[in-house]
């Protein structure tokens, strides 16, 4: 599995970049103020795998052009924000240059529901108001929705007596259901065409496909393209085989 997984790694790394034809919109945050102080700031969040089994642990590395607080928010496939990071073991968020999670005693798990997940990491050349998490509740909910972490994190920064250099980055993961049963061996996997980009907008967190025989159907097929809306209001193209 491992070996299949790593030999279509450059097709779900591209694929799931955001579409060069879909339509651009702002991300919502970018209605915002951000301090011009001639040193831009810049986020990125990252995983060395883009799909893991329910219980397989994970490491999610997080980078900054310049010293920044950052944070760590996972959308689950069921719509829920919850705060990775900071958190109880790892309470401290100021970081220099670039930091791996689990950076302490704990480890960080793919967990149900199975379906598409996204980390969204937020910098911010000042602090927050955002408690970690406590050792019974190492990653709480931060909001029932996207919109709801959005208009959050909108309030939080509009509240600033000074206006802070902010950026966000975002990666995208796939949770699957349990361990495959497939050899661990090189496969021939035939890739189809590229499918067109949906003629809609989403909401974030939305899947949709093309049906066999033409026409847009919800979620993700057994096996193929399909298209998912991210936090950034745009239509990423992802691809799962069976």
């Amino acid at each position: 599995m491992r070996r299949i997984r790593r030999a279509l790694m450059v097709v779900m790394l591209v694929g799931c970049l955001p579409a060069a034809t879909a339509a651009a919109q702002s991300f919502p945050l970018g209605l915002l103020p951000t301090a011009d102080d001639g040193e831009p700031l810049d986020v990125y969040v990252w995983t060395m795998d883009s799909i893991f089994e329910i219980g397989e642990a994970m490491e999610i590395h997080l980078a900054v052009s310049r010293a920044a607080f950052v944070f760590l928010f996972d959308l689950q496939p069921d719509g829920v924000v919850r705060l990775l990071y900071p958190n109880a073991y790892s309470p401290s968020n100021y970081i220099q240059s670039s930091i791996t999670l689990p950076d302490g005693a704990y480890q960080l798990l793919a967990q149900p529901p199975a379906g598409i997940e996204e980390l969204l990491a937020f910098a911010i050349t000042q602090p927050l108001p955002l408690v970690p998490g406590t050792t019974t509740d190492p990653f709480p909910i931060f909001a029932s929705s996207p919109d709801q972490a959005i208009d959050q994190l909108v309030s939080m920064i509009s509240a600033m007596s000074t206006t802070a250099s902010w950026a966000v980055g975002w990666t995208g993961l796939q949770i699957t259901g349990s361990p495959s049963t497939v050899p661990d061996a090189v496969q021939t996997i035939e890739v189809p065409e590229l499918p067109a980009v949906p003629p809609f907008t989403g909401t974030p967190g939305d899947v949709w496909h093309v049906a066999a025989g033409g026409g847009w159907l919800p979620g993700i097929p057994a096996s193929g393209w399909y298209w998912y809306y991210g936090l950034d209001a745009r239509w990423h193209l992802c691809w799962v085989w069976s």
